[in-house]
C-alpha cells in the first residue's frame, strides 16, 4: 500500500510517517491603494495580490509518527533558501513557497538527550517564480 501524504513542499511529503501536520493557516493579504478626492470619500482600486503566507504546525515522535530526520530536512530547505511547489494531497497547487522559518520544541527526551517529541512551526511565504493554479474550477477548496 502506498504512502498517503497531506501536503508535498517540493520534494518534502507530510504525512504520518515523515512529519504529519495538524493545522494549516493561510494568509492571503489585497492591494487596494486609496486615493485621496476632495468632498468625497477616498477611492479605492484593487491592484492584485498582496503578500500569502502559510504557517504549518505539527509534531513528530518518532515511536508513533514521523521521524527526527524530516525535521532535519526542512531545516536544509530553508537553509538551501529555495522556492518550491506547495500541492496539497487532493492535488490543489497552492504556488510556489520558500521556507521563512522553522521553529522546533522537543520534549520528552532519552537518557542521551534525544527528543520523543518535537512539535514545529513551519513558515512559509508565495514567491510565484511560478504561477499556481488557483481557479475554482481545478480545486474542491473552491467550495469551502
Amino acid at each position: 500500500m502506498a504512502a498517503v501524504h497531506m501536503l508535498a513542499l517540493g520534494p518534502f511529503a507530510f504525512g504520518i510517517d515523515t512529519a504529519a501536520y495538524h493545522q494549516l493557516q493561510r494568509n492571503m493579504q489585497f492591494k487596494h491603494p486609496s486615493l485621496a478626492r476632495v468632498g468625497q470619500r477616498d477611492a479605492y482600486q484593487a491592484i492584485g495580490p498582496g503578500e500569502e503566507q502559510i504557517t504549518l504546525t505539527g509534531v513528530v515522535a518518532p515511536a508513533v509518527t514521523g521521524t527526527l530526520a524530516s525535521i532535519t530536512k526542512l531545516e536544509t530547505m530553508g537553509q538551501g533558501g529555495a522556492a518550491y511547489v506547495l500541492v496539497d494531497g487532493a492535488g490543489y497547487v497552492y504556488g510556489t513557497y520558500h521556507i521563512d522559518s522553522i521553529q522546533t520544541t522537543q520534549t520528552y527526551h532519552t537518557e542521551d538527550g534525544t527528543p520523543r517529541k518535537v512539535e514545529f512551526s513551519l513558515s512559509l511565504t508565495r514567491d510565484d517564480a511560478m504561477p499556481a493554479d488557483e481557479s475554482p474550477s481545478s480545486s474542491t477548496q473552491a467550495a469551502a
